[in-house]
């Protein structure tokens, strides 16, 4: 007939000692040593407090409809500025020409997630004699986040391109990417930087050099920029032909910087802590098993096992 064990209980041996002994104070220096171990294991090995984590996102974005556009040609006397800013058009360079472009764009939300993920426009310049050698523009969008960080902010992205050819019409692809000098909060809603980036004051004149738009922007701990670009310049034109712009500026998932909270913080903490602790602990108490087994240090031992007579 097979035997099989239906029941096990554990005998636990004791061993016993005064409270000022050599055995009591082995214990409780093995104790500390498996409870001060892991910590400065942990602590010193890096990445105990992880104060700052990642996470990624795709933002909502949406074009404000405000752009500045400026193209250079052969005669710096034939430059061609012109924005959605109406103070701007006015107080631009005299020598500059004021050619209102055509303009078409729409926002495809292609998953249907309610976020858009890209821009598609398409801008057409009337011209007649000019030869165009240079494309410089900057587009404003209205950005957000909110799955962590909840940030609000005016943002941009500023395209350009030159070449010594003159050109009937330029394309460019790419995506829209967050760039950061600073973690983002965890809490909180972030409009630090909802402010427009183009400032447009009765009191003041605007800026109308484009440095000191690009740097005022520059300054920003968060922004955004165009990247991941590829150009395409098509040379050539004929007489009184438009120079067309084509842009395809995408919206992806972007990897933000953060600040953990306390909780956050703590639980990251236990868990580099105890991944050691369990370790050490596992030591002591074979450590602690041999020695009072071998009695290297004198105990009163006590059994449940009685010894027969």
């Amino acid at each position: 007939m097979a035997v099989y064990e239906v029941f096990s209980q554990p005998l636990a041996i004791k061993y016993k000692s005064s409270l000022c002994s050599k055995s009591t104070c082995f214990c409780l220096i093995t104790s500390l040593l498996s409870l001060i171990c892991p910590f400065l294991i942990s602590y010193y090995t890096q990445g105990f407090w992880k104060k700052v984590d990642v996470y990624r996102e795709q933002p909502d974005v949406s074009f404000k409809h405000k752009m500045l556009l400026v193209l250079e040609t052969k005669s710096p006397q034939e430059l061609i500025f012109w924005s959605t800013y109406k103070s701007l058009n006015q107080l631009i360079n005299p020598h500059s020409q004021q050619i209102v472009p055509s303009i078409e764009h729409r926002e495809e939300d292609f998953n249907m997630d309610g976020k858009r993920d890209e821009l598609q426009m398409t801008i057409e310049v009337p011209l007649t004699k000019q030869d165009v050698v240079s494309v410089k523009l900057i587009l404003i969008f209205d950005y957000k986040l909110y799955l962590y960080s909840n940030l609000h902010m005016e943002s941009a992205i500023y395209i350009h391109y030159s070449t010594s050819l003159p050109g009937s019409a330029f394309s460019a692809f790419g995506e829209l990417s967050l760039h950061q000098r600073e973690p983002l909060s965890h809490t909180g809603q972030d409009t630090r930087f909802n402010n427009p980036v183009i400032e447009v004051s009765s009191t003041e004149l605007p800026p109308t050099r484009l440095e000191n738009i690009l740097l005022s922007y520059s300054r920003r701990n968060v922004t955004t920029s165009f990247q991941n670009v590829y150009p395409v310049w098509e040379a050539g034109r004929a007489a009184n032909e438009s120079f067309k712009i084509n842009l395809v500026v995408l919206y992806p998932e972007v990897t933000i910087l953060y600040r953990t909270g306390f909780w956050q913080l703590i639980k990251w903490a236990l868990v580099q802590y105890m991944a050691i602790f369990i370790i050490f602990s596992a030591i002591v108490w074979k450590l602690k098993s041999y020695v009072f087994e071998k009695q290297w240090i004198s105990t009163i031992v006590t059994s449940p096992v009685k010894s027969k007579t």
